[in-house]
């Protein structure tokens, strides 16, 4: 196909990785068209390179820019990758400016068929391939395997290495401490036994079993060979069949998927193995018509360094719009979504909860009308999540819920940041309803470059085959302490920061400054977490971590006697928090400290023993001597609650 040879002609300079790069990122996250959005295929580029940066690998060679990846902001990325590989791909890559969508050229458009993006994916591995061999750059670790992508190459003497088995093998049982697989090379089409698929496009594959030739020729099969047992055993036991494939001798082995054992066959006196792929979702849904307003948005995309002059932005914008919060509300706010994409407001009834997280929303350019902020009123009555992803009505008809909506838009829009405001979310038991979300949050991982989640139980009735929880998504629930209202568990106290708003001045006037123009339309790496574990955190900032968990570990120890202690997610949260204020510079190291003990330590203690008043003062003694003024303000309402009615919570 002459596309396809000049794709290979054009990366056969290997002056830099970043045109095999591009291209990857493209078939990784275009339509059928061929077309993507501008910024998600940016962001697919960074975090290739991000992500061995993560790994402890050569990045680049010294000279290029990307090779100091952690260190350079996105606008230098994207100068960088618009200067460069969409520049010197020439008439084979097209950009829309005016859309904000890159598109391949029409001659591969036309052919843009399953076998073609795989075709393709190969020549631009296999020159990536030579690329860092040259430099210096292989090797395939424990962590390569979790998150193999399509068509990744390796020679035999790659997977040796990593498997301590010979390299002629096929076979390659692995069962490390904490890595257990099985790795299959193929060589499709070979003239004695010739393993081949038998549906490719569904992933179908024969692989014939290991045996060896007796004097007479025959081969005989020994079934109980660690190898074939290995792969016998693998779906009882739950072990990944990583397969790799090539068509002839002498070429790469490409990364073929995660397989699962079928069937064991024999056909005239040959034994062979029936091996189906896990589904792959390769094909990604259909971009919106380019005459869709949102797509023709400029989307603004900011440093590190612009992060707190973004952020006192829409403190004045908000305060433009006549509302008054107290300070440093709007910076906690940012720190928590950017921690983990789920916040808890909290506070008596009209201190402007729900109008803080639209204000916060609409400064950075979503709202109502562009579909990118969604009040849901939560009711009483709900009992379980159909209220929010939908249900079958009287006609067997499915009636979409609002999480459904905006999640489907979400979706398909990776590059804009959507708001969802449950709105007085616990009038019902947010365990009741929420639940399964919570859990999905939880179960976010890197995939690709990007976060994924486990999909989400719509019952197979939404029109998109999965749900998932998207990266670009944030959720941010307002609650109500009363008589009308339940209580929180642990569980969802542990997965969100609760920010009170308690201090009400009714002597304060609204400010006289008109500001009324959202100051930003910001794009959705403004806000995405860029760490899931602690492990993303190092090693480059593990002296910093290792000098603030200490008080959390004091404020551990209180907690222990009640059985309240927290786990590493809350660590992992304590540490995520603490560092982007310190990298965005937003508030001093004492008051932040100071916020996670009041929003992630103090909404877990209540009840009536004498244990708890015993807790409470060993904290209150605490923070008072080390200066943490908000906490230490809330223990002595809590302490005084206890006094006076035998009962305390950090509710008001």
């Amino acid at each position: 196909m002459d596309i396809l040879k000049k794709f290979n002609d054009n990366f056969k300079d290997h002056n830099a990785s970043y045109k095999m790069v591009t291209v990857l990122s493209m078939l990784d996250t275009c339509d059928k068209n061929g077309r993507a959005y501008f910024d998600e295929v940016l962001e697919r580029f960074q975090n290739f390179y991000f992500q061995r940066y993560q790994k402890g690998k050569i990045i680049e060679r010294d000279n290029k820019v990307l090779a100091n990846v952690a260190n350079i902001d996105k606008k230098t990325v994207k100068n960088t990758f618009l200067q460069g590989p969409v520049a010197h791909l020439g008439e084979l890559l097209n950009l829309d400016k005016d859309n904000q969508v890159l598109s391949f050229c029409q001659e591969l458009t036309e052919e843009l068929a399953y076998k073609t993006k795989n075709e393709l994916r190969k020549i631009a591995f296999k020159h990536l391939y030579e690329y860092y061999r040259n430099i210096g750059g292989l090797g395939l670790t424990t962590e390569d395997f979790r998150d193999l992508p399509l068509e990744y190459p390796v020679k035999a003497d790659d997977i040796a290495s990593f498997s301590g088995h010979n390299r002629v093998k096929g076979i390659h049982p692995i069962d490390k401490d904490d890595f257990k697989a099985v790795i299959i090379l193929c060589t499709l089409g070979g003239s004695n036994y010739p393993n081949q698929w038998i549906d490719e496009e569904n992933g179908i594959l024969k692989y014939y079993a290991e045996g060896r030739k007796g004097p007479d020729g025959v081969k005989n099969y020994n079934l109980e060979m660690r190898s074939n047992k290995a792969i016998i055993e693998s779906k009882e036991k739950g072990f990944p069949l990583y397969v790799f494939t090539r068509d002839a001798k002498g070429e790469l082995y490409h990364f073929a998927g995660e397989f699962e054992y079928q069937t064991l066959e024999e056909e005239q006196g040959e034994v062979y193995f029936v091996l189906k792929r896990k589904e792959v979702n390769q094909d990604r849904v259909s971009l919106p018509d380019v005459s869709y307003e949102q797509n023709q948005e400029e989307l603004d995309i900011v440093g590190d360094e612009d992060v707190k002059t973004v952020i006192e932005d829409v403190e004045k914008y908000i305060e433009g719009k006549g509302f008054e919060f107290e300070e440093g509300l709007i910076k906690n706010l940012f720190l928590s979504l950017k921690t983990k994409p789920f916040v808890i407001l909290a506070g008596i009834s009209g201190t402007g909860k729900s109008q803080l997280g639209e204000l916060f929303a609409n400064a950075l350019g979503a709202n109502r009308e562009n579909r990118r902020y969604r009040l849901v009123s939560v009711r009483p009555d709900w009992n379980d999540s159909t209220d929010l992803l939908g249900y079958l009505n009287l006609q067997n008809e499915f009636v979409k819920g609002p999480l459904t909506e905006i999640l489907e838009v979400a979706l398909e829009n990776p590059c804009y940041p959507y708001y969802v405001c449950l709105d007085e979310m616990n009038l019902a038991r947010v365990e009741y309803y929420f639940s399964e979300f919570l859990s999905i949050i939880e179960s976010r991982r890197w995939a690709e470059n990007t976060i994924i989640s486990a999909p989400i139980d719509n019952k197979g009735y939404s029109n998109n085959s999965e749900l998932f929880f998207p990266p670009n998504l944030y959720v941010i629930g307002t609650v109500n302490m009363d008589e009308t209202t339940h209580s929180f568990s642990r569980k969802v106290l542990d997965r969100a920061n609760t920010i009170e708003l308690s201090q009400v001045d009714l002597s304060k006037m609204p400010s006289l400054q008109k500001n009324l123009e959202p100051p930003y339309n910001m794009e959705n790496s403004f806000l995405q977490s860029s760490y899931l574990t602690l492990k993303d955190c190092l090693p480059e900032y593990q002296s910093y971590l290792q000098g603030i968990i200490p008080e959390l570990e004091s404020v551990n120890g209180f907690l222990e006697n009640l059985g309240l202690h927290v786990g590493y997610r809350v660590r992992d949260e304590f540490c995520f928090f603490m560092l982007y204020n310190q990298k965005f510079e937003l508030m001093k190291e004492k008051k932040c400290i100071d916020l996670q003990i009041l929003q992630k330590i103090l909404p877990r203690i209540h009840g009536s023993s004498i244990e708890v008043e015993e807790v409470l003062g060993e904290l209150k003694s605490y923070c008072e001597e080390q200066g943490y003024e908000l906490s230490n303000s809330k223990l002595n309402f809590m302490l005084r609650r206890y006094n006076q009615d035998g009962f305390t919570s950090f509710w008001a």
